[in-house]
């Protein structure tokens, strides 16, 4: 019954629109010859909303099929912006970790141009910072002819010194650690005075062994001093940031800041030290 109802309005409403046409088309030409049909004005406006219904539904529609295919496209064009998005960001990312890698290398390499021998570069394999040992393991061993007591350092200063090696590693022994200690002489012309600087397993050194009398000052640049025998003498240890007195032994000592932090290591390179083993 329903279908019956369906399709009798669909042909009702059709034949109304093709009179209506019609009408209109009649309408306009006795218009035009300025004659008015009054039969055909009443049809018009009985007609004239299914007319105006039937133009709105359609406007409608062609509207709806519009936005539906063209929200596709949008979308598709979406999701397409958004993957090439990403890529450019992987690919800024990597851009800028060759870029970061190679800043670094390129520093290694004008000072390592400093040295009388050629040092190795060998690359961080891990960091091992603990409440008793702090060491870092390096990517170079005995393969690469890497021996205990080189010692590690970056274009900015001293890391530590080489104490066990195999095939193709080496381990590095840093100069926070409680059990490092390495000859040091202040920097200033001034001063240079002469002490050890030992590791306390926290971020600063601390420089001991200084005379009582000696000229240290906040701000001072620590050096190797190249007494002892393992490590070179000039190789950069950090800044004085505080000088203390110790009255009952008679000295001074001074907290260093180191000017290497070992937690940010990627790369390090291997010094031939005056007592290397061979």
């Amino acid at each position: 019954m329903r279908n019956i109802w369906r399709d009798s309005r669909f042909w009702v409403i059709s034949v109304l629109a093709v009179l209506a046409l019609l009408l209109g088309i009649q309408h306009n030409r006795a218009a035009q010859r300025g004659a008015t049909n009054p039969f055909a004005e009443a049809v018009m406006a009985i007609v004239a909303p299914v007319q105006s219904a039937l133009v709105s539904a359609w406007d409608f529609l062609s509207d709806f099929g519009y936005g539906v295919w063209h929200g596709r496209r949008l979308r598709a064009e979406n999701e397409r912006l958004r993957r090439e998005l990403e890529a450019l960001r992987t690919q800024e990312i990597v851009h800028e970790e060759l870029r970061q890698e190679n800043e670094r290398l390129r520093r290694l390499l004008a000072f390592s141009q400093t040295q009388r021998k050629p040092p190795l570069v060998a690359r961080v394999l891990a960091i091992q910072p603990s409440a008793y040992f702090h060491t870092l393991i390096v990517g170079a061993g005995q393969a690469r002819g890497v021996r205990p007591r080189m010692v590690a350092v970056t274009d900015r200063g001293l890391v530590g010194v080489v104490y066990l090696t195999t095939r193709y590693t080496a381990h590095v022994l840093l100069i926070t650690d409680p059990n490092a200690s390495v000859g040091a002489r202040v920097q200033r012309a001034e001063s240079r005075a002469v002490g050890v600087c030992r590791g306390r397993g926290e971020e600063d050194l601390l420089l001991t062994f200084l005379a009582k009398d000696a000229d240290v000052r906040p701000g001072d640049v620590v050096v190797t001093s190249g007494l002892g025998g393992v490590y070179p003498a000039g190789i950069p240890i950090g800044t004085v940031e505080e000088v203390m007195e110790q009255r009952q032994a008679g000295m001074r000592e001074a907290r260093v800041r180191p000017f290497v932090d070992a937690m940010r290591l990627e790369e390090v390179l291997l010094l031939q030290g005056e007592g290397a083993a061979s």
